[in-house]
């Protein structure tokens, strides 16, 4: 909980005694994110669905004792972004999304204390957040920790590399 939360607690206390209120979990309410899938990086192209990576976060960040209230919901990057018309999110609207809310609030608060652990993919840029942005540009969902990757089960989009030769050819 940060000051700011922290200041409304009695509030959210008297609300509680006054109200009743229903549980909603962490996964709760996300069907409408299933099979929506998103393109990442330029020098390493992968397609990701925003579910799978999400969640992958939240189990890291589960398994490094972050509290439940600091995970990511279904709509942490706003609904209108992550359920297009389609299957296919928006790949720029989302990589800004992406960089100024999920990567800065992973780096400035919810995982602050495990930067190098979460960003294991940017090397020596993990405490820089102008430099995981970059490396996200450049090799999407690889910034992060092999489990998380792994976890997000991203598909490789990039084609034969420059100057080879396609088979069959």
């Amino acid at each position: 909980m940060n000051s700011a939360d922290q200041g409304v607690f009695p509030m959210d206390t008297a609300f509680k005694r006054r109200w009743d209120f229903t549980y909603i979990g962490i996964n709760d309410n996300d069907a409408d994110l299933n099979g929506k899938t998103v393109e990442v990086g330029s020098k390493v192209a992968q397609r990701v669905e925003w579910n799978k990576l999400r969640k992958a976060i939240n189990d890291f960040l589960a398994k490094q004792k972050i509290n439940e209230d600091k995970q990511l919901g279904p709509y942490f990057i706003s609904r209108d972004i992550v359920v297009p018309e389609g299957s296919e999110i928006d790949k720029k609207r989302f990589a800004e999304v992406f960089k100024s809310k999920v990567i800065m609030y992973l780096f400035e608060d919810a995982a602050k204390q495990k930067r190098a652990t979460l960003f294991e993919g940017c090397f020596q840029n993990s405490s820089r957040y102008s430099e995981i942005c970059k490396e996200f540009d450049e090799h999407g969902i690889g910034i992060f920790n092999h489990d998380i990757v792994l976890a997000a089960d991203p598909e490789d989009t990039a084609g034969p590399l420059a100057g080879t030769m396609p088979e069959n050819e």
